[in-house]
């Protein structure tokens, strides 16, 4: 007889834990629930509270790289 060995948790995109820190309190409890009841089957990256940080993070990052490439002009 077989044992059932569960699979391992899908991998953290590389910003995971910066991504984690700007979380609320209750942010952080929905992504414990996830983790918990989905399993491997919850990806952090393809989540809509992910997504949204990505965005706002690359929005703020281009407009800095921006504002920079202005100054040096």
């Amino acid at each position: 007889m077989q044992v059932y060995t569960p699979p391992k948790p899908a991998p953290l995109p590389e910003d995971f834990d910066e991504f984690y820190a700007s979380l609320t309190p209750q942010e952080k409890e929905l992504h414990a629930l996830a983790t918990e009841k989905l399993g491997s089957s919850y990806f952090v990256q393809w989540c809509h509270m992910y997504r949204k940080w990505k965005k706002a993070k690359e929005a703020i990052l281009a407009a800095v790289t921006a504002e920079a490439a202005e100054e040096k002009r």
